[in-house]
């Protein structure tokens, strides 16, 4: 219904465009854009004293992107602005001007048709029936913001939300959401750092298409004199179109309660709704490399066999670190399994399960979560393996190598240093291979070695090598050694 209002509407903007005179064709309508420019420069300070006030210089952000072309982009300096909303437009990119962060802040009104009957909803950025619409190194800030209040609100649209502060000040509001996309909306959320939402960081539903990615979640610790509230970094669901989640490489936490609400504070929650109601779209999420401690739960998810909880982090939380929920079929409640394998749970030894690992001292998970394998130490591993302590090497003219047992370790000629590594959690990325602490080469492939042949007097040295994972987490081995280059 209101993608028929919002084409109606622009349809009829269309023709009035036309009845005035703006060039078209019968068979292909093109309105020319009379000169408006695809670069606009938006400050505070601006007035009508500034050169290109009023065609591409501007106090406010509303005005750059009115009078911007699609296919463009409005530069924003430091400064505090209003509220703006982005309709029926394509290809436009809201960005900082400078590494200044400028704050966008305030309220708005939008119509929310996804809930019955419709509502009037609160934002400080509505983009609606848009296509690729970018927001680019803001501070949005809820100022203002009551009742049901979706701060940065993507309707019926794609785009891209990357590098900014998303921060609703919402404590306690429940019907308060940072990140909101709805019907058939594809977009995605990278490098953000999201905080101060009464209840969900990114919520999404009703045929979404959400990528969520290196971004920071922190939630709220709720008190019991706070009330019965709750909080939640990311929320899948759906009524009546399932949606589709990439969760990857974030941090989320400090979701949680001190106290005995009668619901549950979580860092991720997909399809609970489905323990209430019966229904056959079920929505798909992958959620891999994240770091998801110390809220009430890490994890509630009601599976399916398109959700995959794989190679994350989830230790600390309060709680349970993953809850597999049952879903209704109509008449009864049905579980089924939850792939959680591939985790690290806080401790070599697993989870804590009362019958299936009772050992395991890692954050607990409830019955339906398949958690084995697990992962034992999410750091890589590394260690020389040649030369080995307590052995000596004597290279003849690289021609032959002997080695012996010996009462130190003592090199003689060129030698292979080698290393043998262990992933953790991520991918492996380099080692590097130094000589007291100075860099000889890295190497990015196995198998991870380097050939030691520079003349070097005889005396003791310290061989280093450093393994770094993809997510720049590092570890070390090392060796003293007496070498000479000659025999």
């Amino acid at each position: 219904m209101w993608k028929c209002l919002t084409t109606g509407l622009v349809l009829g903007i269309m023709l009035l465009f036309i009845g005035m005179g703006t060039t078209s064709a019968i068979n292909n309508i093109v309105l020319e854009n009379h000169g408006q420019p695809n670069e606009v420069f938006v400050d505070d300070d601006y007035d009508e004293t500034t050169p290109g006030w009023g065609y591409d210089h501007f106090d406010n952000i509303q005005d750059g992107l009115d009078n911007v072309t699609d296919s463009g982009t409005v530069h924003v300096y430091e400064g505090t602005y209003n509220v703006f909303n982005v309709q029926g437009r394509s290809n436009i990119v809201i960005k900082s001007a400078d590494t200044s962060r400028p704050i966008v802040q305030g309220s708005l009104n939008a119509l929310d048709f996804t809930i019955n009957p419709p509502v009037i909803v609160k934002c400080v950025v509505f983009v609606d029936n848009s296509v690729n619409i970018v927001l680019k190194e803001l501070n949005i800030q809820g100022i203002g913001l009551t009742g049901r209040s979706y701060t940065v609100f993507y309707n019926g649209s794609t785009g891209k939300i990357d590098e900014c502060n998303i921060s609703p000040n919402q404590r306690g509001n429940m019907n308060n959401l940072a990140v909101r996309a709805q019907w058939d909306s594809t977009l995605s959320v990278e490098n953000c750092t999201i905080l101060n939402y009464g209840r969900i960081g990114i919520y999404c539903r009703t045929g979404t298409i959400i990528n969520i990615l290196h971004n920071t979640f922190v939630g709220q610790i709720y008190t019991d004199s706070d009330g019965d509230f709750v909080s939640y970094g990311i929320e899948v669901e759906d009524l009546t179109t399932a949606s589709h989640a990439v969760i990857r490489f974030n941090e989320i936490y400090d979701h949680d309660h001190t106290g005995n609400p009668t619901w549950s504070s979580a860092g991720i929650i997909i399809d609970v709704w489905r323990y209430y109601q019966e229904t056959s779209e079920n929505c798909s999420a992958i959620i891999e490399y994240n770091d998801i401690h110390d809220n009430m739960v890490g994890l509630q998810i009601i599976p399916n066999e398109n959700i995959n909880v794989n190679f994350n982090k989830i230790y600390n939380n309060k709680g349970w670190g993953a809850v597999s929920d049952p879903y209704w079929n109509g008449s009864a409640h049905i579980y089924v399994d939850l792939d959680a394998a591939n985790n690290w749970w806080g401790d070599e030894t697993g989870p804590y399960h009362p019958t299936e690992n009772p050992a395991g001292v890692g954050n607990e998970v409830s019955d339906y979560v398949i958690f084995t394998p697990w992962i034992e130490d999410y750091l890589p591993t590394i260690e020389i393996i040649n030369p080995l302590e307590g052995f000596l090497y004597l290279n003849f003219l690289d021609i032959i190598e002997f080695k012996f047992p010996f009462i130190a370790t003592m090199i003689f000629g060129k030698n292979d240093i080698e290393a043998e590594v262990t992933k953790g959690l991520f991918q492996i990325d380099r080692v590097e291979f130094y000589i007291d602490d100075k860099l000889k080469d890295t190497v990015y492939n196995e198998p991870y070695e380097w050939t030691w042949e520079e003349q070097t007097p005889f005396f003791q040295y310290i061989i280093k090598t450093i393994v770094y994972d993809t997510d720049g987490n590092q570890r070390f081995d090392e060796i003293k050694v007496w070498k000479s280059h000659y025999i």
